[in-house]
């Protein structure tokens, strides 16, 4: 499946939204046209795969990136962790103004709830397990943590903005992200 991610991707990238046919994508990655549509019957269900694979993908590498981290104060890995969300790390899935226009397309309410409750579940206990963090974080605040860095990289890709300014909006999220973790660790 990566694989298909991959040549879909590149496809996309390269030649735009509308070249990322079935043919396309078997020519780029070597697999027969058949064999993609016996997992992804048209466009629509490639682009639903690739959201869901997206979401796996960043649980994974929030997972590996707080664990290679672990030595670190909890403000360090906050801000890590609101990079990768926010999609501005070096292995984060490739999303772009189009693709996440196109979302509500190929994503009904459920499986945008889904997406969203994977990453949060993903994020709570790891957030949770942080030692020096001054105490727990409930389950809604994370919630809150997580929808806010999301949107506002959705929103970010909607403004077309350029990598300095994107950075400069990390900054202030993970600021955001303090104060409201802290908030809630001290009650």
């Amino acid at each position: 499946m990566q694989a298909i991610y991959d040549g879909f991707v590149r496809i996309w990238r390269r030649d735009g939204p509308a070249a990322t046919t079935t043919r396309a994508i078997a020519a780029e990655t070597g697999y027969s046209v058949g064999t993609i549509y016996d997992y992804f019957p048209n466009r629509t269900a490639l682009l639903a795969g690739y959201y869901e694979h997206c979401i796996d993908r960043l649980c994974d590498q929030l997972v590996a990136t707080d664990t290679a981290n672990a030595h670190r104060p909890w403000r360090a890995r906050l801000t890590l962790l609101v990079q990768q969300l926010y999609g501005h790390s070096p292995n984060s899935p490739y999303f772009d103004r189009e693709m996440l226009a196109r979302e509500s397309l190929v994503a009904n309410a459920g499986r945008q709830q889904h997406a969203f409750e994977r990453c949060s579940g993903c994020v709570y206990p790891l957030v949770n397990a942080w030692p020096d963090l001054p105490g727990p974080v409930p389950k809604r605040t994370i919630d809150t943590l997580v929808q806010t860095v999301w949107g506002s990289m959705r929103y970010a890709h909607v403004l077309d903005r350029d990598p300095v300014t994107a950075q400069a909006h990390i900054e202030d999220l993970s600021l955001m992200a303090r104060a409201l973790l802290l908030s809630v660790a001290d009650d």
